[in-house]
């Protein structure tokens, strides 16, 4: 068996799930990492979305007594064990051990990890290359995607026609994709 360290430091991603706006950013980033972790328990795909919608609607209740220095994805595997404790109470199927627990939850901590690590070094290349975009290509970009403006607005702050914004982000995003390709392809961990 393989024993996980988890991290003491919480990974919030510097938000405060007291926040709704917070709140709602937690629940989007870490809804598909609680379902895998209810599937694993439940083995049972609806029975795992069901459990995991119940524990954000009771982290949504008791959010107020959340430890802000704990790590919010470590809370709500407990709120969703929790859940999963209460479902098999009512339906006496069957039930894991204390060390198969243990198991997945550290299965499930390593490849949140992972992820966390892979999600990192793709931001950093995409930073990498947004960097390296010609700057009427990067206005576009920040315009659009950045600043939220839509083609119209940003034809208007670029003082350019707005067919001209959909070709400068065209262009952009097919640079970006072949300058994330040869990252992507280039970095120890990726395919060679």
């Amino acid at each position: 068996m393989q024993i996980v360290t988890i991290s003491a430091t919480p990974d919030n991603l510097g938000l405060d799930p007291r926040s709704d706006r917070d709140f709602t950013e937690l629940v989007e980033r870490h809804h598909r990492e609680l379902l895998v972790y209810a599937r694993a328990l439940t083995r049972d795909s609806a029975t795992a979305r069901d459990i995991v919608q119940e524990a954000f609607i009771v982290a949504y209740d008791k959010v107020n007594t959340f430890d802000v220095t704990r790590d919010f994805a470590t809370w709500m595997r407990g709120i969703v064990r929790n859940k999963w404790r209460e479902w098999l109470r009512k339906n006496k199927r069957y039930a894991l051990t204390d060390t198969e627990i243990a198991q997945i939850d550290a299965d499930v901590a390593a490849w949140q990890s992972g992820k966390a690590e892979d999600e990192s070094d793709l931001f950093e290349a995409l930073r990498d290359c947004l960097n390296r975009l010609p700057e009427n290509l990067s206005e576009a970009i920040t315009a659009c995607y950045f600043e939220g403006r839509t083609g119209d607005e940003a034809a208007d702050h670029l003082g350019i026609a707005p067919a001209a914004v959909r070709k400068r982000l065209q262009r952009a995003r097919v640079l970006l994709k072949e300058c994330l390709d040869r990252k992507i392809n280039l970095s120890p961990s990726g395919p060679s």
